[in-house]
């Protein structure tokens, strides 16, 4: 006789071996550094519920805000996810080389977002694919030990101390952008040379500096190629482009361009301003001030008499100074030490910069005198005035603490100040007993 019970409880068994042999053991988990993928080749996928997926021949690992991905061997990963992918850290002891058209996250922390330790590699081989990279950290967004390779695709990192981070070069091509962001340090850091070729962008953003080069140079070469330093602190030891031991380098329609963000210049009509004389960090890369040109927006400052002047006529708040230099051969006394060739431009952009016109008012204050029966000069004051501003006359009329005085009046009602060569007087008359 067939027993059914039997049957039924070896099929559900079967069943149940079945199902646990088809499922990887970690299909459910996420992963964490205590994980080692050990430099076996890692894509990421999206789910058809949206989960994203990291998958190895060794397993299949899922991927959130809170795993981190750890490599005791140089790895390849490819984003193939179609939806944004977060992680809390990558970790990479030798090579990490980064494939695909996917969205990665880094958000940590930890003091260190991603952490190479030899060569980054971010879709250097565009075939494979131009995806997106951020990483955010409380110290340090990307820290590379050697080189930083890019041919496409767009890295961006921040940190406090610093956005990028590389002990040696930074090398990207092509299309690629590479950006780094400090909040209280130095956008990108590199031991030696960095670099922008045929068309690629680095943007360094910093509290002290925008980008920093220890022993080599800063060059950006080839049209539509930009190393641009931004920096937050015009007084700042390091200029917004640092090359310590050696120069700054634009050549063949490439341009390095500094940024002075807040940098809240004062600019008069009658006073120049030589900003090369003034600040440390401008004067670096920029040795003569008339060497560039110079221009505004709004439209009103100009270069003149060895420093900047405003078109008295337009006042202006917030607005953006702009220096640049392309024609190396009209240098004055060819002293200049940021390098161009071949249309190659250097760039110095200041923002914050405030006109500041000022008249002199000059109210003269009569008491009458019994004596000669007329008014005499008791007082004379000199009230700086922005030009354009509503000068109110009685606002300057002054007071005799102690004695009885009437006031008679002044020779002026209220007027907009302006500058035309001729003094601006108001005549005050008072009876006074004193």
């Amino acid at each position: 006789m067939i027993s059914y019970k039997k049957i039924l409880g070896g099929s559900l068994v079967a069943l149940g071996l079945g199902l646990f042999a088809g499922q990887s053991a970690d299909a459910a988990s996420i992963l964490t550094e205590s994980t080692d993928l050990k430099g076996y080749a890692a894509t990421i996928t999206t789910q058809n519920d949206g989960t994203n997926v990291l998958t190895t021949k060794k397993g299949e690992y899922v991927l959130n805000e809170n795993a981190k991905i750890y490599s005791s061997s140089s790895i390849i990963i490819t984003l193939n996810n179609t939806k944004p992918v977060n992680v809390n850290s990558i970790n990479a002891k030798h090579t990490l080389e980064l494939r695909g058209n996917g969205e990665m996250n880094v958000d940590t922390t930890d003091d260190v977002a991603i952490n190479v330790g030899t060569h980054f590699r971010a879709f250097k081989t565009t075939k494979y694919g131009k995806g997106k990279v951020t990483a955010s950290a409380s110290k340090i967004g990307l820290k590379v030990e050697n080189e930083i390779q890019m041919e496409g695709g767009s890295v961006e990192a921040s940190g406090s101390e610093y956005g990028v981070y590389s002990n040696n070069d930074i090398k990207p091509y092509y299309d690629a952008v590479l950006k780094g962001v400090s909040s209280n340090g130095t956008g990108i850091y590199a031991y030696r040379d960095i670099y922008a070729w045929k068309g690629a962008t680095v943007i360094g953003e910093g509290k002290v500096a925008g980008a920093r080069s220890i022993i080599a140079h800063i060059q950006a070469e080839d049209a539509g190629s930009s190393i641009t330093g931004i920096s937050h602190d015009i007084n700042s030891s390091l200029s917004a482009l640092h090359a310590d031991k050696q120069m700054l380098r634009a050549y063949n329609g490439a341009v390095v361009r500094e940024e002075y963000k807040e940098a809240n210049l004062i600019i008069t009509d009658d006073v120049p301003l030589n900003l090369t004389s003034n600040y440390k960090t401008v004067a670096r890369n920029m040795k003569n001030m008339a060497n560039y040109n110079w221009s505004s927006d709004p439209e009103s400052v100009y270069f003149a008499n060895g420093g900047l002047l405003g078109d008295i006529d337009k006042s202006f708040e917030n607005a953006t100074v702009k220096a640049t230099r392309t024609n190396p051969s009209v240098c004055v006394e060819k002293n200049e030490v940021s390098q161009l060739k071949k249309n190659g431009t250097h760039e110095v952009i200041f923002s914050g910069a405030t006109s500041q016109y000022i008249v002199p008012v000059i109210a003269r204050h009569y008491v009458y005198d019994d004596n000669t029966k007329d008014y005499v000069l008791y007082q004379e004051v000199v009230h700086p005035t922005e030009v354009g501003s509503l000068v109110k006359v009685d606002d300057l009329k002054i007071d005799f603490p102690g004695a009885e005085s009437d006031y008679m009046g002044a020779d002026r009602t209220d007027f907009v100040a302006y500058k035309d060569g001729t003094p601006l007087v108001i005549n005050y008359k008072y009876i006074v007993e004193f």
